[in-house]
């Protein structure tokens, strides 16, 4: 009952705090293809968090620009780390209302980005605010519970296999 209720609190605040309402339309035409800077909030799931390598390296030959955001205690994870940026974040970062800490919205708050690309397949309401803390015309996601109000881009995929799920979401990616 507790868990529900500030979830549904931490949905209020991501709307009044952080959410960046754009009255400015703009064509998806080749808006990720175009774009330099891309921030990809990372799995938090340890499966996806491997099987989402796969859009990391796509976009690496690229010669794209990437920012991951992800745990601290997964940055020795990531392969060829040196062709990364990185924002890691610690677990006392994360609020009781599972929303980023005021000195993480301040540090993140201050990044702007081409794309954001939220790699999570199941609804976080902490990865959802960060999504939306950083400064982008674009945010793109799976479709989760309530992502319509978060992202400008979703795709719907119902596939139990990570490495078949993300294979489809860089396939959509690569349509824009």
């Amino acid at each position: 009952m507790f868990e529900g209720l500030k979830k549904k609190i931490a949905h209020f605040i991501i709307q009044k705090k952080y959410l960046r309402k754009s009255s400015k339309e703009f064509s998806f035409n080749n808006v990720i293809s175009s774009a330099n800077e891309l921030f990809f909030v990372m799995p938090k799931d340890d499966k996806d968090f491997f099987s989402s390598f796969e859009i990391l390296k796509y976009y690496q030959i690229h010669k794209k620009a990437i920012t991951l955001f992800l745990p601290e205690h997964k940055y020795s994870l990531v392969p060829d780390k040196e062709k990364f940026k990185f924002i890691s974040y610690h677990i006392n970062q994360i609020t009781k209302f599972n929303l980023p800490s005021k000195n993480l919205v301040s540090s993140l708050s201050q990044k702007e980005f081409d794309v954001v690309v939220d790699l999570n397949r199941s609804e976080d309401v902490f990865f959802s605010a960060v999504a939306n803390v950083v400064k982008s015309k674009i945010r793109v996601s799976f479709e989760k519970e309530l992502s319509g109000q978060y992202y400008n881009m979703q795709i719907a995929d119902k596939n139990t296999d990570p490495e078949v799920a993300y294979r489809s979401f860089l396939n959509y990616l690569r349509m824009f």
